[in-house]
């Protein structure tokens, strides 16, 4: 495994010529739960995928990396998402809202980015098969979940922690410290992490998805769309 290997934070594009909507808020797809237009098979699949994701979301604290629960798909047919809006440009990696998943799941990739993703060095993760007819019929795309760091696992003593508000520099020597912080609206500029992991996508807890270096150099030369690069750092 490199030495002191590097990520940065990634989140959907807010990019208005990149996503097609101009708000910076509103997802790409979306699942729907109308008569006319119900994204799910039945009732009891909906179910199931909204337990799974209340699953995660309320062992969160318990779960981490080494523990995720796999999807079984073999309970879920193909999910229907369909376009927030009629502008809305398909890109390589979709922002999707699905209500009641807690934030667990990630973003919407085609098979071709999925493949070109397998390139790397992925955690075991949850692949959900999806259709979006707005923007292909014949197009396979899949519903990516990435398990969690917990909190516990960042190094205190070496991350960059600051109020929100004052833009002041907080020191912390320990999770628990951490957690009962007296400023409440704090920010992690840069994540140090006590355990080391060979993965090319992590994703910490209550923060969000790292990508490697590597794995953003080969996505800027493939000039691949979907997700804006932050200065948030991790370090291993």
């Amino acid at each position: 495994m490199e030495e002191n290997k590097r990520y940065f934070r990634v989140r959907p594009s807010i990019e208005s010529s990149v996503t097609g909507i101009s708000d910076g808020v509103t997802n790409q797809v979306e699942i729907r739960l109308k008569k006319q237009q119900y994204s799910f098979a039945n009732v009891e699949e909906k179910d199931y995928l909204m337990e799974y994701c209340r699953c995660l979301w309320e062992g969160k604290m318990f779960i981490g990396i080494e523990d995720f629960p796999i999807i079984d798909v073999s309970k879920l047919g193909q999910i229907v998402y369909y376009k927030t809006k009629k502008r809305v440009k398909e890109t390589d990696f979709i922002s999707n809202m699905t209500d009641n998943s807690f934030g667990m799941l990630d973003f919407i990739v085609s098979e071709k980015t999925k493949k070109m993703l397998e390139q790397f060095k992925l955690h075991l993760h949850s692949e959900i098969q999806v259709s979006i007819p707005e923007f292909s019929t014949t197009k396979n795309y899949y519903l990516l979940a990435f398990p969690c760091i917990p909190l516990e696992q960042i190094d205190y003593t070496k991350s960059i922690i600051i109020d929100s508000f004052s833009r002041e520099r907080l020191k912390f020597n320990s999770f628990v410290e951490y957690k009962n912080r007296e400023q409440k609206f704090t920010e992690i500029s840069h994540i140090s992490l006590v355990e080391k992991y060979d993965f090319d996508i992590l994703k910490v807890r209550a923060v969000g998805l790292f990508f490697s270096e590597r794995l953003i150099n080969y996505m800027k030369k493939a000039k691949m769309t979907g997700l804006d690069y932050l200065e948030q750092t991790l370090e291993l």
